[in-house]
């Protein structure tokens, strides 16, 4: 009788690896399947779908060229018009950004469009941001053509909300929804989630003097950030 067939073996394995998960601190690596195998004398198979099923619980992170490591504390995020980055750093986070793409829109989604306007010409900046190296955000912002230019924008690899700032640029209200999802396979990929994995999906829409500046759209897993919001009258 196979490991997996043996319900009760298996169920006694993977509560043991979960509590060998869970004493592990953040980020510090597992053993390897085969070592995990002979450690318990069981099949590299039925190591396999126990780590996975970790996986899909968050507790545990698949890391290219690390094998599997322990998942990082889902991080505090204050919902506000304001710095991501600097939202990380006040973690004590390492805050990294990736460009992927940046283009000026002739014909940017209706909303976007219906939102800022389409007099001055809209550019759009997507991005995928990292804490620690651990992709936490992918987000895809879309500005009035005369506030930010494509050169600006290939250089966003810091605060799009600081170099609005150091223009007078950075906006002064705005609202931002919030609702639950699951990632497309693109999104997954840049995420390094499974698709099962549900997200955030956050849309902001950002004023300046009461002239529309932003609108954004960002993807976060909901295993790795914890959202909240200050409540006022």
């Amino acid at each position: 009788m196979s490991d997996l067939q043996d319900g009760s073996k298996y169920a006694r394995i993977s509560a043991a690896l979960r509590v060998q998960v869970e004493e592990l601190t953040p980020g510090q690596a597992l053993p390897s399947e085969r070592e995990l195998a002979q450690e318990w004398g069981v099949a590299r198979m039925t190591i396999r779908r126990a780590l996975a099923e970790l996986v899909n619980a968050g507790l545990v992170r698949t890391v290219h060229g690390s094998g599997s490591v322990r998942a990082p504390e889902p991080v505090s995020l204050r919902i506000q018009l304001g710095s991501f980055a600097a939202a990380l750093r006040a973690h004590h986070l390492d805050p990294q950004t990736t460009i992927l793409q940046v283009s000026a829109e002739v014909e940017p989604p209706p909303a976007v469009r219906d939102f800022l306007g389409s007099e001055h010409g809209v550019i759009c900046v997507r991005r995928l941001r990292h804490a620690n190296g651990t992709p936490l955000a992918l987000e895809c912002t879309w500005l009035r053509a005369d506030l930010l230019t494509i050169d600006e924008a290939r250089q966003l690899t810091g605060s799009l909300y600081d170099h609005l700032a150091r223009e007078g640029r950075q906006p002064d209200a705005g609202e931002e929804s919030v609702r639950a999802d699951l990632p497309d396979a693109d999104e997954a990929q840049a995420l390094q989630v499974p698709p099962s994995r549900p997200v955030f999906r956050l849309t902001r829409r950002a004023r300046l003097a009461a002239q529309p500046v932003e609108y954004a759209e960002a993807v976060l897993p909901a295993d790795r950030c914890e959202l909240w919001f200050p409540l006022t009258p």
